[in-house]
């Protein structure tokens, strides 16, 4: 046999003693000798459908699942190949030219070719499937025309061979190879999607250096290597099994009880005590995020669409307190472009903790003590205690907060409603390195019902976004995204709360588990060794 030949049989034997089988108990059979990365969440995963994932959770598993393009290099924002062997950029940003590699497989055995890049990224554009990636293509030539059903193709894709892609653009986008990195762009086996239909998404077929063998909702996803991936000496590792359900405080008995491999929230009570101990501190891995964690208001909805009363509750959130209960754990922010994002301006200023400033806003609306409204947020611990410390806050002003948690994909779902929630809490960590991706995704009116959860939009604030998306210069670029940012924080959709630093904690058998500041954290190179 050639050593990609005993690669495939080797992991034939994992796949087959991964697949389904389960004792009475549920407890999965694994073989004696495969090495698994055994994490826990506390939601459940969303989808694994590329075209309709848009979290970091579900990305966590299609980026494992999935090949695109181009990726992100593993300590930086670099873009590097993936599924492409080598690229090219006309002069005017308008014209893009892919060289796909000839031996990447899906992990039913097929080639991957350039089709099924223009597939999937014809998904994204359909508007059955109903993607929240469309937003990121709709500047290739002929996507209107396609989502209008007046072609069978996008006239921007050519596929001039197997091997080849080409993008032309309606306008110049120096950052369109960004988007191309971003699970939405991901090739996809059209007959594996026609089989199953809506389904598509418990069967995923993909080219990745994983392939899906088990997903029971609300319990545990298990996804073992695909013995056909391109890089034959990846994954390390031959499964993850990820259970689900399972709440942070719990996530960390079992870490200590050595049943978990990873942590991804070490508990905010449990911080002090890991940080004051040698041992554990060195396994301790920290992130500083491109994320802004905000309180969104719907500006659609009484009373916030009086732009009083945003600005009173934005005086009224206490944001230090909110970084004192994540044990220092983040940055108070005043804007809505995170640190680490190009564009981002420190000089800003955005809101102070001003309660008096709050309560002469409130009567200018005519707002009484005793206002009510919901606050929608994610179940979880750590998030509620974030909610009660707002809650207390508002209080001090006369308004009454109601927190409202719930599971993370009906979360998801509520809030992109219009006119259902008022407020939430939530947070953005950028797709690629650029302002447009967050005040142009969350904040833009052509988001409504898809990102801008907020339902805001300022006909100023538009004009900036489109003149800036298509400036090729980066200074000028920039600044109009500057100047929009401004706009955005005295209208103050949302309460800036503050920019996020993740810890992680790995067990001392985990190694080169890294982490990157644009996507979750990628299997295929983690490496466990005996213990």
């Amino acid at each position: 046999m050639k050593p990609a030949q005993i690669v495939v049989a080797l992991a034939a034997a994992v796949i087959a003693a991964l697949g389904g089988c389960r004792a009475r108990s549920g407890a999965l059979k694994l073989p004696p000798h495969a090495t698994v990365l055994r994490l826990a969440d506390a939601d459940d995963i969303p989808t694994l459908d590329p075209a309709a994932g848009y979290d970091t959770l579900s990305w966590t598993f299609e980026q494992a699942i999935f090949d695109t393009l181009v990726r992100y290099g593993e300590d930086n924002v670099t873009l590097e190949p993936d599924l492409a062997a080598s690229w090219e950029a006309s002069p005017d940003a308008t014209t893009f030219t892919f060289q796909l590699r000839h031996d990447a497989r899906f992990s039913t055995g097929r080639a991957v070719t350039s089709d099924d890049v223009r597939y999937g990224i014809e998904r994204v554009l359909d508007p059955a499937t109903r993607s929240k990636g469309m937003e990121y293509y709709r500047g290739i030539a002929g996507a209107e025309d396609f989502a209008a059903h007046r072609t069978a193709h996008v006239s921007g894709i050519e596929t001039p061979g197997p091997w080849t892609i080409v993008f032309h653009l309606s306008a110049p986008d120096p950052i369109f190879p960004h988007k191309l990195a971003m699970p939405f762009a991901a090739a996809v086996p059209r007959e594996i999607v026609a089989r199953w239909g809506d389904d598509f998404s418990h069967h995923v077929v993909g080219s990745g250096a994983f392939m899906l063998r088990e997903w029971i909702g609300g319990q545990r996803i298990v996804i073992a290597r695909n013995p056909y991936y391109f890089d034959h000496e990846l994954p390390r590792i031959d499964a993850v099994v990820d259970s689900l359900g399972v709440d942070s405080e719990l996530q960390w008995l079992r870490f200590e009880a050595g049943d978990l491999d990873i942590v991804a929230q070490i508990p905010p009570a449990e911080f002090p005590y890991v940080m004051k101990t040698p041992a554990l501190a060195k396994l301790v891995l920290r992130k500083t995020t491109v994320t802004t964690e905000y309180l969104g208001m719907n500006c659609e909805m009484p009373p916030f669409d009086d732009i009083r009363v945003r600005r009173a509750i934005s005086y009224a959130v206490d944001r230090h307190k909110l970084v004192a209960i994540l044990n220092g754990r983040g940055v108070v922010a005043h804007s809505p472009l995170p640190p680490n994002l190009p564009g981002y301006d420190p000089d800003l200023k955005g809101y102070t903790h001003d309660p008096a400033r709050a309560r002469a806003l409130l009567e200018a609306a005519h707002l009484g003590p005793g206002f009510t409204f919901e606050i929608w947020m994610r179940a979880d611990a750590t998030v509620l205690m974030l909610g009660q410390s707002i809650q207390q806050d508002l209080a001090e002003v006369g308004v009454n907060a109601v927190l409202k948690p719930v599971a993370w994909g009906p979360f998801l779902e509520t809030i992109r409603q219009p006119r259902t929630a008022q407020a939430f809490l939530y947070g953005w960590e950028a797709d690629f390195p650029d302002p447009a991706n967050v005040l142009g995704t969350l904040l833009s009116r052509t988001q409504w019902g898809s990102n801008n959860d907020s339902f805001y939009y300022n006909p100023e604030f538009e004009a900036l976004l489109d003149r800036a998306a298509q400036e090729t210069d980066f200074a000028r670029r920039y600044a109009l995204y500057d100047r929009a940012q401004q706009i955005a924080i005295a209208d103050a959709p949302w309460v800036f709360l503050y920019y996020p630093v993740v810890d992680v904690i790995h067990q001392p058998w985990v190694h080169h588990y890294i982490l990157n500041p644009m996507r979750p954290t990628r299997f295929e190179r983690v490496r466990i060794s005996p213990h």
